[in-house]
Order: structure tokens, then sequence, then C-alpha cells
């Protein structure tokens, strides 16, 4: 049996062969996320992992909001998180949105937003600066199980929207 795959399904077929890093048989890894905010605003957004090809499968998610448990202040970090390893690792993501809303999962609504968005933090209300687009590295092709992930929120001096996101990647020495 022979198998020929099309012209430009390489990207899709490493993601979707590439390993999930567990131990065993159908385990999985993880991936450590840290954000770093290089902005003056605080950021509000959701980010997290999944398997785009599993059905409606929950994400595994995490949100900064304004008031939250979790904040993304002004030049600051937001720690190092740990997520179960998926195919795709999103930041506001707009399938990444769509699970969570189909999934009926508690949710912090105004982290619900496509991209990050960002908000002067002063006395009273506080005001949207601006958005920045929304990322997405995919298994396999951005990243492997068992890394770490750095996303720098950038004040975009040079490029259409006001803020972007900048990836950095550490990998682990195995992605098993």
């Amino acid at each position: 049996m022979f198998l020929f795959l099309q012209a430009g399904c390489g990207e899709a077929w490493t993601n979707l062969t590439a390993s999930l890093g567990g131990n065993s048989a159908g385990g999985r890894g993880s991936v450590g996320v840290v954000m770093l905010n290089n902005t003056p605003h605080q950021a509000v957004l959701t980010l997290g992992s999944y398997d785009q090809t599993e059905g409606p499968g929950a994400p595994d998610v995490q949100q900064y909001s304004l008031d939250g448990e979790l904040r993304l202040e002004p030049n600051s970090d937001g720690g190092l998180l740990s997520f179960d390893c998926a195919r795709v690792f999103s930041i506001g993501g707009p399938r990444l949105l769509a699970r969570i809303e189909d999934q009926g999962s508690e949710a912090d609504e105004s982290a619900l937003v496509e991209g990050v968005e960002f908000f002067s933090t002063g006395e009273g209300d506080s005001v949207s600066q601006g958005l920045a687009a929304p990322f997405e590295v995919l298994l396999g092709v951005d990243f492997p199980c068992n890394a770490l992930l750095i996303f720098k929120l950038e004040v975009n001096d040079a490029g259409p929207q006001p803020f972007r996101i900048d990836f950095e990647l550490i990998p682990s020495a195995t992605s098993r």
C-alpha cells in the first residue's frame, strides 16, 4: 500500500502525528507557559491547549482578567502555567473560544476576547487601549511536548495593530 500526500500537507501531517509526550501509550505530557507583559497596560486574555481533530473536547484553559484570580499587570510576568500537551496552543483564537462556549464551562466572560485586550488601569474605570491579534502555535511544527512556551506581549510601534504577541520556545531535552 502506498500513501501519497498532497503538496501542502507537510505542516498538517507533522502536527497530527507528533507525540503527545506521555510516558505510556495514550498518555500526555505537558507544556509550560510564561506570559510576559512588556506593555504599560493590564492584559486580559484566554489561553489554552486543545486537539482540533477530537470533536468538541474540553480545552485546558486559563484566563487573565481585570479582577479575577489571575491578573497580568503592566510590565510583569504571569508566572509559570502548565497545560496538557495538545495539538494546538492558542491565545484568544476563535476556535479555542468556540470550544469554551460549546462546553458551557465556567469562564470569565470579560476575558473571552479574540486575541489579547489591553486596559489602562488607574482610578475609576478601566479603559481599553487596543488589541493584539489571536496567536496559535502547533504541536510538532512550532513546539514539542514538555517544552516551555514564552509569549511576550509588546507594543507594536511599526504594525497596523497597537499590540503584538511574540513567541519564544525553550524545548525540553526530549518530547517524551
